[in-house]
């Protein structure tokens, strides 16, 4: 397929992920401009640890102006890398130290981003090259932990306090800024009172939102006569009746959210079942010890009765099949579990649950692009924390290792990055002695992302609630006579974006709108017809399939960064990992994201300008001879 003035139309590999920041930063205004890789000090006597953990182990004392390389900032801590004292000869050692010990003013004259721990820790994926990415007043964030509770014949979770830092690293690496995230901790998480912050959340998250959900405590099962069976719940605080919250409960609380969300990321640290625990009493209550870590694990389940503490006579319905049932898009829903309804799920009293400490880690540095489509997505995410998991269990005497369960869109991207080659060595976090890098093991190509692959990434990133209807004059179009032609109606108003993925499978181009033909607004039900007479496409070649995709966004992106990329009118994507992965974030993203109006809480706007959410559609043109 050809453009009128005969630039040939390749097919784009497109990869993105979801308008939202790829780490936590510190808060410090001169941290948020030290770059990664910068010679700094720290201020005071403190201990380099060998986790972002103030119980973990350390690996030496830091006197008072000792240098340090910085290496990434997560919440409160930074990962940095510091020479021993005792051994000034000795290779440099990688841990953590507490943020605020750190000056930060010895570096603050270098402005520059701040890296994630994913360059660190050597993955080929790095941040987008911007500073930081602002929080967002259309990110919310309810975090729920329950370490202790009201019947002291439920065994505590020390780790869940531990969870409530994890989850919160989790929300900001999403753009939800602090004002924006709800606690609910020990005695503060009644059953009625996460029923009431539900409510009040369902009230304050408007049309657009996006809303992230965390859960750490006992999961339980009772017999509910009604379903005719044992079903799964959430323990809460006070226990009995009005303690348990049944994933159908949780599905009638969050239908009005996930009507108004463009997505909806809800994630439960517990498991549901008591499995083939039999002596389970005692050891949820002394836990038990592994070589892999000195943490002791406590199961995540707390069993109310005999009939139901086993995986029998269950009415297994996970959050987003309850949801489905209540009128929910599968698409706008990502819920991940710590275990399989028949497996236990564990607390590392230390660092928190096994599953949110992980998928933290994964989420904000160790998650690798496994296709090198640009993105990280919710499954390779969790890819990532499940070998951590068989890593941490493996050899244990008791118990094999818990599988995390995703559900929804897997497809969904929570973090943004842009992809260069990876910085030189690797960083062993927690290793109490630096070694040399070993001799790289070979590299396995990922197989080329087709441009049907990759445009559907970028509509699998769609709020499936806002429907997109595209029609075209012809399926087929005979190459040197036909022109494309079609036309594209929005239940809601908005800005229409169209892509195409050309049948000689070499880039992508953004086909409207363009330098002669900037006026891209639709109206509600309204159908716009394209190409107007301005700019044509005619099919010129080769035989195959063209992929189009239409979007239609709340608010207007901002294509100026790409403007530097043309062909004629028309903006081309780079056919690599940092240009699809720049290209992605940007079509996901609102021109206004960065605007004071959006990154603050207050009054909104009552036009969606701060909104990232978009409809869309994706379409097959045949060219033939």
């Amino acid at each position: 397929m050809k453009f009128n003035m005969k630039i040939k139309v390749g097919y784009l590999l497109l990869g993105m992920l979801a308008g939202l920041g790829v780490q936590s930063v510190a808060r410090a205004q001169a941290a948020t401009s030290a770059p990664s890789g910068q010679h700094l000090t720290v201020l005071r006597a403190t201990e380099l640890r060998a986790d972002k953990l103030a119980s973990a182990a350390v690996l030496t004392p830091l006197a008072a102006a000792a240098a340090i390389r910085l290496i990434g900032v997560e919440g409160g801590w930074a990962m940095v890398s510091a020479t021993a004292p005792t051994d000034k000869s000795a290779a440099a050692l990688t841990g953590w130290v507490r943020a605020s010990t750190v000056d930060w003013q010895t570096g603050a004259s270098m402005a520059s981003g701040l890296a994630s721990g994913r360059e660190a820790s050597g993955n080929t994926a790095l941040t987008l090259g911007v500073r930081s990415l602002a929080p967002r007043v259309n990110r919310h964030a309810l975090i729920i932990g329950i370490s202790r509770y009201a019947d002291p014949a439920t065994p505590p979770l020390p780790g869940a306090r531990i969870d409530k830092q994890s989850a919160t690293q989790m929300a900001e690496a999403m753009q939800v800024p602090m004002s924006n995230i709800r606690y609910l901790q020990d005695e503060q998480a009644t059953g009625n009172s996460i029923r009431q912050a539900l409510q009040e959340l369902t009230n304050k998250v408007e049309d657009g939102d996006r809303v992230f959900i965390h859960y750490s405590g006992h999961g339980t099962r009772y017999n509910d006569p009604v379903a005719g069976g044992c079903v799964e719940a959430l323990l809460t605080y006070d226990g009995g009746q009005s303690g348990m919250i049944t994933n159908r409960e949780m599905a009638d609380m969050l239908k009005t959210i996930t009507n108004k969300t463009d997505k909806l990321f809800v994630m439960y640290d517990a498991c549901h079942s008591g499995g083939l625990l039999r002596n389970a009493s005692s050891v949820r209550t002394r836990g038990f010890g592994n070589a892999n870590d000195e943490g002791l694990l406590r199961p995540k389940f707390a069993s109310i009765s005999e009939e139901c503490g086993r995986p029998v006579n269950v009415k297994t319905r996970n959050l987003v099949v309850e949801a489905v049932v209540k009128g929910a898009l599968p698409q706008d829903i990502i819920h991940v579990s710590a275990s399989r309804d028949n497996e236990i799920s564990f607390d590392d009293e230390l660092k928190g649950g096994l599953a949110t400490q992980y998928m933290r880690d994964c989420m904000l540095r160790d998650a690798k692009d496994l296709d090198n489509s640009g993105a990280i997505t919710m499954d390779e995410i969790k890819q990532c924390a499940q070998e951590k998991i068989n890593k941490r269990m493996a050899n244990d005497v008791n118990y094999k290792p818990h599988n995390l369960v995703l559900s929804g869109n897997a497809a969904f991207v929570p973090a943004w990055f842009s992809a260069t080659s990876a910085t030189s060595g690797t960083v062993a976090t927690g290793a109490a002695v630096a070694t040399p890098a070993p001799a790289p093991a070979p590299v396995t190509v990922a197989a080329p992302v087709t441009g049907a692959q990759a445009l559907r990434q970028m509509l699998e990133q769609a709020d499936a609630k806002r429907r997109v209807q595209v029609s075209v004059s012809k399926s087929k179009l005979k190459i040197g006579q036909d022109k494309l032609d079609f036309s594209v109606r929005s239940e809601r108003a908005g800005f229409v974006y169209v892509a195409l993925a050309g049948s000689d499978n070499k880039s992508l181009y953004l086909l409207f709108p363009n330098d002669k033909d900037q006026d891209n607004k639709i109206e509600a039900g309204q159908q716009l017809s394209l190409p107007r007479p301005k700019w044509q496409v005619g099919a010129e070649g080769p035989p195959g399939v063209n992929n189009l995709l239409v979007m239609v966004t709340d608010a207007p992106r901002d294509l100026t960064p790409l403007t530097d990329n043309k062909a004629g009118p028309f903006v081309v994507s780079l056919n690599d990992a940092q240009g699809r992965s720049k290209l992605g974030a940007l079509m996901t993203t609102s021109k206004m994201a960065n605007a004071q109006t959006c990154a603050t809480a207050g009054k909104r706007q009552k036009d969606p300008l701060c909104s990232d959410a978009y409809g869309a559609t994706m379409v097959a043109i045949e060219e033939t001879k």
